[in-house]
């Protein structure tokens, strides 16, 4: 039995919005755990976006006391956020007025968050929120230590999502050297880069704790999974050495609209085939 947990990025179980490959699904959400459920998943990772961020159910006691009983009634976890609210408003791109909300926000939805179960934020450093150099490293380290008192009293860890180089993301992690800063490895945003998995993974792979499954064609977009330029037989295999025992979030391209389960089906048997491969 495969013993690492296998979920999806939410959303992708519902129809994209405004055209959107990722987006909360402000309509659907509450429909997205039984389809969880259909597909055979174990957990949703729940999105936090800027736009109307206080129509969020995470936002309100009411709103978190609905994702409990739904957690139970489908036996779906919801045990990690995307932050993407810090890419639609990113904090190296922002005046100081701005970044000191944007700490003040990341406090609250650490405070919101253990309040639903939530074990891991991923903060993502990618694309419009992206570190250009190691000199911005310092404004990095600004934001996050903050709110670190209250990530170590409510239990979660802040899991960094980057695309810097392997050297560079591991000076950038050694800053911290803290037990509640950790990095997210996301498949599709490497191999669209063009990095090695297996030296990524011998560089920074010990603070790994959450990994996003995707696929991307170099210097190109996300495609179905196995049709892009990641190398999965040489990523799980690294897994297997480092002993990684962490989650699964599948955040593959989107396929036929009104087949999302089939597709979240299809993506997950995709994954627990390395996995029978190599951590049985």
């Amino acid at each position: 039995m495969v013993k690492n947990r296998i979920g999806i990025m939410q959303g992708r179980l519902s129809l994209p919005c405004s055209g959107k490959i990722q987006s909360f699904p402000k309509e659907t959400w509450m429909n997205e755990f039984k389809s969880a459920k259909s597909a055979g998943l174990n957990f949703i990772e729940w999105i936090f976006e800027a736009d109307e961020w206080e129509k969020n159910p995470i936002a309100t006691d009411r709103g978190i006391d609905s994702i409990i009983g739904l957690k139970k009634e489908n036996h779906i976890d919801v045990h990690l956020l995307c932050a993407d609210y810090f890419m639609d408003i990113p904090y190296l791109k922002s005046s100081d007025n701005v970044k000191k909300e944007l700490i003040e926000m990341l406090d609250w939805l650490i405070e919101r968050s253990s309040k639903m179960g939530v074990k891991y934020i991923d903060i993502p450093f990618v694309d419009n929120s992206k570190i250009e150099n190691k000199s911005m490293f310092s404004e990095v380290v600004s934001f996050i230590s903050p709110v670190l008192n209250s990530a170590v009293e409510k239990g979660i860890t802040l899991t960094l999502e980057a695309s810097l180089n392997p050297e560079d993301f591991l000076e950038l992690l050694e800053l911290f050297n803290h037990p509640n800063v950790k990095a997210n490895y996301d498949t599709g945003n490497s191999s669209g880069i063009g990095y090695d998995p297996v030296e990524e993974l011998s560089s920074y792979g010990e603070y790994v704790r959450t990994i996003h499954i995707k696929d991307r064609v170099i210097n190109n977009g996300t495609v179905p999974l196995g049709a892009g330029s990641a190398e999965f037989d040489k990523f799980f295999k690294q897994l297997k050495k480092l002993n990684y025992n962490g989650p699964f979030v599948l955040q593959a391209a989107r396929e036929k609209e009104g087949q999302e389960i089939d597709t979240a089906i299809k993506n997950r048997k995709f994954v627990e085939s390395y996995l029978s491969k190599y951590f049985l």
